[in-house]
């Protein structure tokens, strides 16, 4: 079992090794908010059908009553959590993660998420753009995961998502004509995300992050989904990249060195059904 004095982070696994085991945008918010903050971690990954009885049996309360009400991220941190509620060390949701963990490992010691007053707004703006991004590129994305799903997970994932968009997950691709429209809908968003890093017109900002030599939580929501489609498709990560005028680009480099860390590996013991 994990140390109880490290943050234990549960991820979401995948065929491939490494650092690039790691693939999933939502769970990529944590890796990079441990990351970032250099919070001492360990990880274990779980197959998609295994998260439900984990979080159950760590009386995590799902995040939805719709089609997936259990999903990853999730942490364990009993010396920060346990503080709050004895019996209860564990949370999910990465927003909320990342608040607990802001508050947690605070600065000075450890980098903050949010470094001005000016940061917390401008995460929530960002996030509400990731939020529209991910249902927009749905039809680009998702048929793409399965691939590098382990055979439980491939299972899964087809069956709740045929559930959710009421076709087959190969049915949901979009192709031809509706892929350029899917893709015009998401590179008007992306645009607006270029124009954020930019910063003001007329005015010479330094550094790559929005918050310009300053790195927060907004930055991470994007990096977090660009690392995603690096994953996914290497031609449509580059399709992202060559958005606006560099400032994508400018913000992976920049970000380079919270994508690949990773904590200790722990096999989790998935409790039986």
């Amino acid at each position: 079992m994990a140390g109880e004095d490290k943050v234990h982070f549960f991820d979401i696994t995948s065929i491939n090794e490494g650092p690039l085991k790691a693939w999933s945008p939502n769970t990529f918010r944590t890796r990079l908010v441990l990351n970032f903050k250099r919070i001492p971690y360990t990880q274990s990954f779980l197959s998609y059908p295994d998260i439900a009885p984990t979080l159950q049996s760590l009386s995590v309360p799902p995040v939805t009553k719709q089609y997936v009400p259990y999903a990853l991220p999730a942490i364990i941190h009993k010396p920060s959590l346990s503080a709050k509620n004895p019996t209860h060390f564990a949370i999910s949701d990465s927003l909320q993660i990342a608040l607990h963990l802001e508050s947690a490992f605070p600065a000075p010691e450890y980098p903050s998420l949010f470094p001005t007053p000016a940061s917390y707004p401008l995460a929530m703006a960002v996030l509400k753009l990731m939020t529209e991004i991910m249902a927009k590129q749905s039809p680009i994305g998702l048929p793409k995961v399965p691939a590098y799903l382990d055979p439980r997970g491939q299972e899964y994932f087809n069956r709740t998502r045929a559930q959710l968009f009421g076709k087959p997950l190969p049915e949901l691709a979009a192709r031809g004509d509706e892929l350029e429209r899917v893709w015009e809908a998401v590179t008007e968003i992306l645009s607006t995300l270029g124009t954020m890093l930019r910063g003001e017109p007329g005015k010479q900002k330094t550094g790559p992050f929005f918050e310009g030599d300053k790195a927060g939580y907004a930055d991470l929501l994007v990096a977090a989904f660009m690392v995603w489609y690096s994953r996914n498709d290497r031609n449509d990560w580059e399709r992202i990249m060559s958005v606006g005028e560099g400032e994508f680009q400018r913000l992976w480099d920049a970000c380079l060195p919270w994508l690949d860390g990773q904590g200790e590996e722990i096999e989790w013991e998935v409790p039986k059904a």
